[in-house]
């Protein structure tokens, strides 16, 4: 279903709203979820971590109902902020509007539960609720999106989506595990922001270095070619989508797995399991490069070449993203916070800075070579830091069995 909303909704929703709209709409989008990933924070992971080997409902109570609390209080000191800052980029009109209905997307992060279902391995439940939500953003895009002034309740109606999703996953869990919201502990909700803020500042490097790439081009070039590279964007996040699926549904086995000491069952875990995506990625690869003039007239009919060499170019990014996906997935597991958060900060500042000297030379082109530059900057990296971190388990276990 992930991968079938945009390919469902863009052809659409561009149509409707012309491409200068839509590309409002996707840099509002990205700035949004930009913000959701501050209420998030790092629970996504800590949270994973704390309740894959968790069995007392009580202390799942406990863990999932301070994270809603800490969420909550994210969001209302974020909210001001993002107020002033909407106003002052946008002012009044269509622009303002688009962005205020856009806040629905961070308050609506509130309520996501993905990750407690993810952490007691209620990976089903998890699939299906996720679908309730986007099955309505679909059916809403249809029934509300007749006209370009529409483009003001996209973002809303996603959002929409998402509440709805996290509001069944509330009500799953008050009926399958008991939960009970415990009162506001202080003490506990500066444990929960001390021990996730590696991987706060790792999701929020992470996210700046996939999506920071629409803002600039909307604000360097124009909103019709931040719309223009919103369809690349979407059908090379739809492709890269299978990486993100897998560290969702392996995360909790394999975290369980290193905490119980069972490392070297771990990686073969992953080498077995990984080696279905490697398949299924190339496969898709093939059906991008045959199909390419098909897949974009499917989207747009506007500015098909330029489009066409965009999605040549990306395919070469998808491929790094082999290497670096499975060492991804075992440092979050073994809580390599710090070695996370380093690269994730580093990675954003370099896209932001190439990516502006490479939008400068080349224009439009550049933002497809600044997702080459970032994604073997991550494979590099992460590589070494696996090297590094294998080395110094060695020498450990070495010295133990002496």
């Amino acid at each position: 279903m992930g991968l079938l909303v945009p390919i469902l909704l863009i052809p659409y929703i561009v149509s409707i709203v012309g491409i200068k709209n839509f590309g409002i709409s996707s840099v509002a989008f990205s700035v949004s979820f930009f913000f959701s990933i501050i209420v998030d924070f790092g629970f996504y992971i800590t949270g994973v971590n704390k309740l894959s080997t968790e069995k007392d409902s009580k202390n799942i109570s406990v863990i999932i109902t301070n994270i809603i609390y800490t969420k909550t209080i994210l969001f209302l000191a974020l909210l001001p902020i993002v107020l002033i800052i909407y106003w002052y980029l946008t002012g009044d009109g269509l622009e303002w509007r688009v962005y205020l209905f856009s806040l629905c997307i961070p308050f609506a992060s509130i309520l996501n539960l993905s990750w407690a279902l993810q952490g007691l391995h209620k990976i089903k439940a998890w699939s299906l609720l996720t679908i309730l939500g986007q099955v309505f953003y679909i059916v809403m895009v249809f029934l509300l999106i007749h006209e370009p002034s529409d483009v003001i309740i996209i973002n809303l109606l996603y959002g929409l989506g998402l509440l709805l999703s996290g509001l069944a996953s509330l009500l799953y869990l008050t009926k399958k595990h008991s939960l009970q919201f415990t009162k506001i502990d202080r003490v506990a909700i500066a444990a929960e922001l001390k021990g996730g803020y590696h991987f706060f500042l790792s999701n929020l490097g992470n996210y700046t270095a996939l999506y920071f790439l629409s803002p600039l081009i909307g604000f360097m070039i124009s909103y019709e070619m931040a719309g223009i590279y919103a369809i690349i964007e979407k059908i090379y996040l739809i492709a890269r989508r299978p990486f993100s699926i897998y560290q969702t549904f392996m995360l909790p086995k394999i975290s369980n797995l290193v905490q119980t000491t069972q490392i070297r069952t771990a990686k073969q875990t992953i080498k077995s399991t990984f080696l279905f995506v490697i398949i299924f990625i190339l496969a898709e690869l093939i059906v991008l490069w045959i199909f390419k003039r098909q897949i974009i007239h499917y989207f747009t009919s506007l500015n098909v070449e330029l489009l066409e060499k965009m999605l040549l170019y990306s395919l070469i990014a998808l491929i790094i993203v082999i290497i670096n996906c499975p060492i991804t997935l075992f440092l979050m597991a073994m809580n390599r916070k710090r070695e996370l958060m380093k690269i994730s900060l580093i990675a954003p500042m370099f896209g932001v800075i190439f990516g502006y000297i490479l939008l400068s030379h080349y224009g439009i082109i550049g933002s497809i070579f600044s997702i080459i530059f970032l994604e073997l900057f991550y494979s590099v990296y992460l590589l070494i830091e696996y090297i590094k971190f294998e080395k110094i388990r060695k020498e450990r276990s070495s010295i133990t069995k002496l």
